[in-house]
């Protein structure tokens, strides 16, 4: 298929795209604070001022029969043992930022929709097929073993088959499309408007002329055209797996949270070891800070163990922007993590604020800012220590770091 596509179309065929999306989102995060509520229907209320309806239930409420838009009265009369709750989206919006910092650890392109799900390019850091495969399962392993939720994933060459294949297995389930004609095969049988972006309106149209399936819409693109005008292109395209969309992440500038991690080829045991690694980490987060103007109020390091198992700790701190003053919080806490064999470590710098170009301290009208003269000296203790030829701050970023790790794993002097 993507042999006989005219030029300049087939360069979006090769993307790795992957599409996460949370189980039943807002009655998860109630489950999540309290487990009591598992195998019972939960329902949560549309938080508005206006006339309450269902704004989404767990899975046992759904088997009953309850859905989204309900109206309460109803949805008391089908399954009045339901639990019911009021809707926080404070509450949702904080857990938001908590999935955001563990999917913005495997791409800094990242495109969240709404508050459940978003769509993470993956192309440039995993590098194959079989890299982003990994990166899928183990989005969703920790979304359930760190945040105790659930979540569908789809792995797919463009948005359209990633947000499909996401919505094949639901819910909890993993599914991967990876070429225009596996798309096809999937989809040929179905109605058209199964394929998302082909709204209600659009399938009504296409039924009115006999058009049900992707299959009819490919066999007859005259009538398509005449029917659709200019919106034939982008169906006809739909019906052959093809979608030229990027994924578009917010502005970096605008993010409230920067983080990296990075997991070893081996487990790692030597805690020295891993406290340099994490200074880069540091080192990496700060060029960004600084790029953006923004300083942090609070940091988290996080990681897992040899056998799978996560941390987390997070401290709030003030207006922490610098490599070292980073490094000192981040280490104090991963000091109170019981150390054990490490397979995974990182650190993220969260409630971001802009920095105010006019606040200058007296050491760096001094010339004597200690940020600057430690963090020179402690990158050139590093480079001593792992016998490298150079180390500079600027050495440092998302497509170095982990293969500095690895050189720093392999070369630590006994």
């Amino acid at each position: 298929m993507a042999d006989n596509l005219p030029l300049g179309r087939s360069d979006y065929l090769d993307r790795m795209i992957i599409h996460v999306d949370m189980d039943c989102y807002y009655a998860s995060v109630e489950m999540r604070g309290n487990p009591s509520l598992r195998d019972r229907p939960v329902v949560v209320l549309s938080p508005s001022d206006q006339i309450q309806v269902v704004g989404t239930c767990n899975y046992p409420a759904r088997e009953i029969g309850l859905h989204s838009g309900m109206s309460v009265s109803e949805a008391k009369r089908i399954c009045p043992d339901a639990v019911f709750i009021n809707g926080d989206m404070k509450k949702y919006r904080a857990t938001t930022e908590e999935l955001h910092r563990l999917w913005s650890e495997y791409t800094d392109v990242m495109q969240p929709v709404m508050l459940d799900e978003a769509y993470l390019d993956v192309t440039e850091t995993a590098g194959d097929v079989d890299e982003a495969r990994r990166f899928a399962h183990e989005i969703k392993r920790r979304v359930k073993d760190e945040l105790d939720m659930g979540c569908s994933v789809g792995l797919g060459y463009n948005m359209v088959s990633a947000k499909t294949g996401s919505e094949e297995m639901k819910p909890d389930g993993y599914f991967e499309i990876l070429s225009p004609q596996e798309f096809m095969d999937l989809m040929d049988g179905r109605d058209i408007g199964e394929i998302n972006s082909v709204g209600p309106r659009t399938s009504e149209k296409l039924h009115s002329i006999g058009l049900n399936t992707p299959k009819d819409v490919r066999e007859h693109r005259a009538e398509v055209i005449s029917l659709m005008g200019a919106q034939a292109q982008r169906i006809l395209d739909l019906a052959e797996g093809l979608d030229d969309r990027v994924v578009t992440p917010h502005a970096p500038e605008d993010s409230r949270t920067i983080g990296r991690s990075l997991t070893f080829l081996k487990n790692v045991d030597d805690f020295w070891l891993l406290s340099d690694v994490i200074f880069l980490i540091c080192v990496d987060i700060a060029n960004n800070l600084e790029t953006y103007g923004k300083f942090g109020n609070g940091v988290l390091v996080l990681g897992s163990y040899a056998d799978r198992t996560p941390f987390s700790v997070n401290r709030s701190v003030r207006k922490c922007g610098d490599a070292v003053g980073l490094y000192e919080a981040a280490i104090s806490l991963f000091e109170e993590v019981p150390f054990r064999s490490i397979r995974r470590i990182g650190v993220s710098v969260y409630n971001l604020t802009k920095s105010d170009p006019s606040q200058t301290t007296l050491d760096s009208l001094l010339g004597t800012d200690r940020g600057t003269a430690e963090l020179d000296g402690m990158l050139e203790s590093i480079r001593k220590r792992y016998a490298m030829d150079s180390l500079d701050r600027h050495d440092v970023d998302r497509d170095t770091i982990r293969s500095i790790a690895e050189y720093m794993r392999t070369h630590r002097a006994r």
